[in-house]
């Protein structure tokens, strides 16, 4: 195993602890999430390593998400073993929502956000939580615009999410205006949840997010930074990237929903 494998390896199993699934099995190296359908981080397999042993290693996921009612998903990144997408492809998993992993040294990222950011921002208070209460929590699904009923398995979510977290609301007289979340493991800090008003976007106020997330970060032992953005999303890409973010690899999903039941011998 090469020296980019073992990276690849170790940020996928960092980034899938900041989403932990409901319930999960193993699979070997594979490890087979669920969380109700919510979101495809928590509700798919995290194919890194070598393949199961168990030659009836597809049958016995597509049985478990059967089961469970879902489909089947499967999270195909630059740790998956080689020819896994190709073959999924070939049993009819669709490709979805290509994503970048991108990361950065946090002090650079600290540097260039403080360069860039709007002179005003002494208007604006910053209030940091170890957990997301009631006001974040509806500040969130109000600016992610998600139905009320999502709101047991985020709460749920971020509860499950390891320590050290951190939650931000930024607030303009008084109101929420973006959310941001940071969570610390070893030497790397993740950000998700990274989100603006959408009357606020195009005002600069995402370095001052940025800016903010990453102090916390630094505070917390974090030498190193990712996060994970789609694709298409090409505003929050050129935003990273002028703070220094880099597209380390690209990740998808391979999604099947016609799952039959596994029939026994």
């Amino acid at each position: 195993m090469n020296e980019k494998t073992n990276f690849y390896l170790a940020i996928d199993s960092v980034a899938s602890n900041t989403w932990p699934a409901e319930s999960t099995a193993s699979l070997d190296n594979w490890l087979l999430r669920a969380s109700r359908g919510v979101t495809k981080r928590a509700n798919s397999v995290l194919a890194i390593g070598e393949y199961p042993k168990d030659s009836n290693w597809l049958a016995k996921i597509e049985q478990f998400y059967q089961e469970l009612g879902l489909p089947a998903i499967f999270h195909i990144s630059d740790a998956s073993p080689k020819g896994l997408d190709e073959f999924l492809e070939t049993k009819g998993y669709a490709i979805e929502t290509p994503c970048l992993m991108m990361t950065a040294a946090t002090q650079q990222v600290s540097d260039n956000a403080h360069h860039k950011m709007i002179q005003n921002k002494s208007s604006m208070q910053m209030e940091w939580s170890q957990a997301a209460d009631d006001q974040w929590l509806d500040a969130f699904l109000k600016l992610e615009q998600f139905p009320e009923e999502r709101r047991g398995f985020y709460s749920s979510l971020f509860e499950r999410m390891p320590t050290s977290k951190g939650f931000l609301k930024l607030k303009l007289n008084d109101q929420i205006i973006a959310l941001g979340t940071a969570i610390v493991e070893n030497e790397w800090a993740g950000f998700i949840n990274v989100v603006i008003h959408e009357g606020h976007r195009g005002k600069g106020l995402g370095y001052v997010l940025m800016h903010a997330l990453t102090e916390w970060s630094l505070e917390h032992g974090a030498a190193k930074q990712y996060l994970q953005v789609v694709t298409s999303n090409k505003p929050a890409v050129t935003l990273y990237e002028k703070l220094g973010y880099q597209a380390s690899y690209g990740y998808h999903y391979r999604i099947k929903y016609d799952l039959q039941p596994l029939v026994s011998s």
